[in-house]
């Protein structure tokens, strides 16, 4: 594991530096560059912005990107309610995904039934670390397969006009019943999610302890070949975090293990309480960044959005990046850093240069090629019965693979290449997760590092499964080849993600965050950020209880919330709701009882 330093983003000159200037809007229709009025959300999150973070401070966040494994649990006090929100709020109930899906549930247990399941875990088929005892609490995540409109459409696409009423319903049998795809990718999303997470909620546990708890995560013993060995166990967990008949049905199942516990002092990254709130605060604001300044701006957006800003990512910059990937692949995987790397395919289209734009071109317009065929050649009973629905779902997704940024990066693996050195393929797809989601926040840090006052940030990412997924249609149904088989191809890649770096000033319009939080203005292919009680149960006095649920009442609360990086207007006007309210059981003990 190498240890990543601070890169630095040089700002542009004061006359090309610009800020989301989002105002109330009056007497007029409210677009998605106006301040929502009001919030009424159970979400940690809430509509936040980017803390401006020393480089000191950026320092112990990078520190985050290079550990090893804990070695062992010690004995520690109970955790609190408002430390377990505070870590719930960084990982599951934010975590970064390229949809962010709500494929996830979270059961937490406390150091009694966390001793039983501990034994289950020494139970289990390929285990990339070794469960530990002695843990404060541990996490059983629970998933389920990708399903959302977007994969409505998928069922009918590639198929014969006049025989496509009974290849659409043999298809939909094929995804209920046997939990198929329509595509390899849309079956590769929820593993990519499942490494994000892990990546996230490793990161989480210390930073809501101040450095004093470690998470040791494991998700290889419930992939691919080792769910089928260890399926006993993992059904066993399974009801230990109350999975209903309904729910195995649906096909939830466990994806994920994250026992956490107090580690001793050598193993702990002592700072400042001020310093870990800080950097928690200003995760809660990274945001998937799609415009680019004055190259895909909307015609109609402010002007701030219409300048083109003088900006660029250094080679350094780059440099790290990559070694954040690459320390994540070799901690997740377990294998040596040099064939981490040597797995990990990379394609940079650097649209700064001539060969670069040009490939940027054909790749925009191959994708647009395959949306085009796709629309033509939908069932034509299907658009009658629909209103033409799909497709102007067809054409909105477009968006979803627009591709703009300093630096692009597609990355994927090869199968042949994960089974030579012995990894499960589905393991390795999660891997891979957890390796673009460490790049990607190593980007969103830099960004908000040493931000001039007159900026919202100096860097952003966006994290895209659009472009492989539409490319992936065209490889299954119309003969395209991969993203990468231009440069890769003797290697059989399979693409899987795509990065697009982009330095700027200015965020993303309040629409992309409003489209999270907001049900009536909520996107097409997007899922709302969910509550505590939505999503997490905790294991109290015998009985699973949602977690901040007391009768009626939910949390309202926002994570990290005494560090204001909240939006307000551009004469400092807030948004109604949207700091929240303090969860009054916040400083109790969660676990009620010792059992």
């Amino acid at each position: 594991m190498k240890n990543l330093s601070v890169v630095t983003i040089q700002p542009p000159s004061n006359a090309y530096r610009t800020r989301r200037n989002a105002k109330l809007s009056t007497g007029k229709k409210k677009t998605r560059y106006d301040l929502p009025e009001a919030l009424h959300s159970a979400s940690p999150v809430g509509y936040r912005t980017r803390l401006s973070l020393s480089k000191d401070e950026s320092d112990v966040a990078l520190s985050l990107l290079s550990l090893h494994r804990p070695k062992a649990f010690e004995a520690g006090p109970p955790v609190s309610d408002g430390e377990l929100f505070d870590e719930s709020a960084l990982g599951v109930l934010s975590s970064r995904q390229s949809t962010n899906f709500r494929g996830f549930r979270q059961v937490t247990f406390g150091p009694g039934e966390s001793q039983k399941i501990t034994q289950l875990l020494g139970e289990l088929k390929g285990q990339e670390a070794a469960p530990l005892s002695g843990s404060a609490y541990t996490h059983i995540i629970l998933g389920r397969k990708y399903r959302n409109p977007f994969t409505m459409l998928l069922t009918l696409v590639g198929h014969r006009q006049l025989t496509s009423p009974f290849s659409v319903l043999k298809r939909v049998f094929h995804k209920r019943i046997r939990y198929g795809d329509d595509i390899p990718t849309i079956g590769y999303l929820p593993h990519l999610h499942i490494g994000i997470l892990a990546d996230g909620m490793d990161r989480a546990a210390l930073i809501a302890s101040q450095g004093k708890r470690r998470a040791n995560v494991m998700m290889q013993p419930f992939s691919g070949r080792y769910l089928k060995e260890n399926r006993v166990v993992a059904q066993k967990l399974a009801e230990m975090a109350g999975q209903t008949p309904n729910e195995k049905l649906e096909g939830w199942q466990v994806v994920m293990v994250s026992q956490v516990g107090y580690v001793a002092p050598e193993e702990r990254i002592e700072c400042a309480e001020e310093t870990w709130r800080r950097i928690g605060a200003t995760m809660l604001a990274f945001r998937s960044e799609r415009i680019q300044p004055g190259v895909n701006q909307e015609a109609k957006a402010p002007p701030q959005y219409q300048l083109r800003q003088s900006m660029d990512v250094s080679e350094e910059f780059v440099e790290m990046t990559g070694r954040a990937a690459y320390n994540a692949f070799e901690y997740w995987s377990g294998l040596s850093r040099e064939v981490s790397k040597s797995l990990l395919i990379l394609d940079r289209v650097d649209v700064l240069t001539p060969d670069g734009k040009a490939r940027l071109r054909a790749i925009r317009g191959m994708n647009e090629a395959i949306t085009d065929r796709l629309i033509k050649e939908l069932p034509l009973w299907s658009e009658l019965m629909s209103g033409r629905q799909f497709s102007k779902n067809a054409e909105k997704g477009r968006k979803a693979f627009a591709l703009a940024g300093q630096r692009i990066y597609i990355g994927g693996l090869s199968k042949s290449e994960i089974s030579d050195v012995g990894l499960d393929w589905s393991h390795a797809v999660r891997v891979f997760g957890a390796a673009t989601a460490r790049a990607a926040f190593f980007t969103e840090l830099m960004g908000s590092t040493e931000v001039p006052d007159d900026c919202d940030l100096l860097a952003g990412i966006c994290l895209m499964a659009g472009p492989v997924n539409q490319n992936d249609i065209g490889k299954t149904y119309y003969g395209i080849p991969d993203l990468l088989a231009e440069k890769f191809g003797e290697r059989d890649p399979t693409s899987l993600l795509v990065w697009t770096l982009k330095a700027k000033t200015v965020a993303d319009p309040l629409g992309n965050e409003e489209q999270l939080m907001n049900r009536a203005r909520k996107g097409a292919l997007v899922d709302l950020r969910p509550g505590p009680h939505e999503v997490i149960q905790v294991m109290r006095g015998g009985q699973l209880q949602s977690f901040r649920k007391s009768g009626e009442l939910t949390s309202c609360e926002r994570a990290f919330s005494e560090q204001g990086n909240f939006v307000v207007g551009a004469t400092g006007e807030d948004i109604v709701g949207n700091r929240g309210e303090a969860w009054p059981d916040r400083s109790k003990n969660v676990f009620l009882v010792q059992d």
